[in-house]
């Protein structure tokens, strides 16, 4: 299989940017306490968006593989990090140093089948794989709704 390869084009007004990706069009920014015009979610909120789409798309590619019956999923995701990091504090990780991601799953499936379902996701969502790769602390539940 040939890889895959992405592109975005961004331009900037003030802290907020427009990104580009083929007809699509996304906007992000800071909050005005932040001294940006809150005109979208702030690149860490966007993130942690991007790990939900990312960990849905994944769960339905496998749930088919597995012939899983997968009626529907609902996320809640938080991340932490500490500020100073960005602040340029050098001792400090300017990352999220914990996400926490609360899924429940719509299905006629055994607790054990959904268990399996998050351990595929959690191998080959490339986005989790990449927070598991930066050595953020992962805290996943999966329930059954």
């Amino acid at each position: 299989m040939q890889k895959m390869k992405f592109n975005v084009k961004a331009e900037n007004e003030g802290l907020a940017i427009t990104a580009k990706t083929g007809k699509h069009e996304v906007v992000l920014d800071e909050s005005s306490q932040m001294g940006g015009k809150d005109l979208g979610p702030n690149p860490m909120q966007n993130v942690l968006a991007s790990l939900a789409s990312c960990e849905n798309v994944t769960a339905h590619m496998a749930a088919k593989e597995m012939s899983f019956d997968l009626q529907g999923l609902s996320f809640n995701i938080s991340g932490s990090f500490d500020p100073r990091g960005f602040m340029g504090e050098p001792n400090v990780c300017p990352y999220f140093e914990e996400v926490s991601i609360d899924v429940t799953v719509t299905t006629s499936e055994s607790d054990a089948r959904i268990k399996e379902l998050q351990e595929k996701v959690e191998s080959r969502c490339p986005i989790y794989t990449m927070f598991k790769g930066a050595g953020i602390e992962m805290k996943d539940n999966w329930v059954k709704a």
